[in-house]
């Protein structure tokens, strides 16, 4: 049996007290920058800055293109829509309507045109047809995406009937063209941020007569 020396319980006991000491922290461990509490603070704020930049900058780019791709769709919609297509419309509805084509009738004139014009905005003449045969019916409001319009009916003796519409635009600057659609004539010009159009039926020549009569009144 092997007896243990003093030596022997010296160095045991050193070698303990060296072990304690390495697990207690007694062994410094080397420096190390990323363990820093100031260096984590100031990364975890790089790394918020740059999310927040990220999200920013993916919102401004759905943004641009939403509006770029809404822009692009009107650009479409107005080309594709011939102008003052409304006023068109607006006499296939009214100038078949024997019971209601206006408003306020002719009788009330100086009543309509300053109700016609407070809610166009402008002054708003009342063209004097008498001399192609067409005496004024009357106006009527009506809702446009640009703005309120203004319609006047003029009929003749056997009801034949022909419209003078107007309404706001900047789309087109000074421009001025004609167009037939469908049995219907359709002279138009813009001036001062408005819309002009004179319509009346393609086979009658007093439309054309007045068509280029009432620009010069506006």
């Amino acid at each position: 049996m092997n007896e243990q020396t003093p030596d022997d319980d010296t160095s045991q006991a050193d070698v303990d007290r060296e072990l304690r000491a390495a697990l207690a922290g007694g062994l410094a461990l080397p420096p190390n920058p990323r363990l820093d509490p100031a260096s984590i603070r100031r990364n975890r704020r790089k790394r918020i800055r740059h999310r927040f930049v990220l999200c920013a900058s993916l919102v401004l780019a759905l943004g641009l293109g939403g509006v770029g791709g809404w822009q692009a769709k009107s650009a479409r919609i107005a080309a594709a829509a011939p102008p003052m297509e409304d006023a068109i419309a607006a006499y296939r509805i009214f100038a078949t309507d024997r019971s209601r084509p206006v408003e306020m009738d002719a009788a009330r004139g100086e009543e309509l045109q300053a109700w016609l014009s407070a809610r166009l905005g402008r002054p708003m003449a009342l063209p004097d047809l008498q001399p192609y045969g067409f005496a004024l019916l009357g106006g009527r409001m009506l809702a446009t995406p640009e703005g309120a319009a203004a319609m006047l009916m003029y009929q003749d003796a056997e009801g034949r009937r022909i419209s003078f519409y107007v309404r706001p635009s900047t789309r087109f600057a000074d421009a001025r063209g004609s167009r037939r659609d469908d049995g219907l004539a359709l002279r138009y010009w813009y001036r001062n941020g408005y819309g002009f159009a004179v319509v009346g039926r393609a086979g009658d020549p007093r439309t054309l007569a007045v068509q280029q009569a009432i620009p010069a009144a506006t």
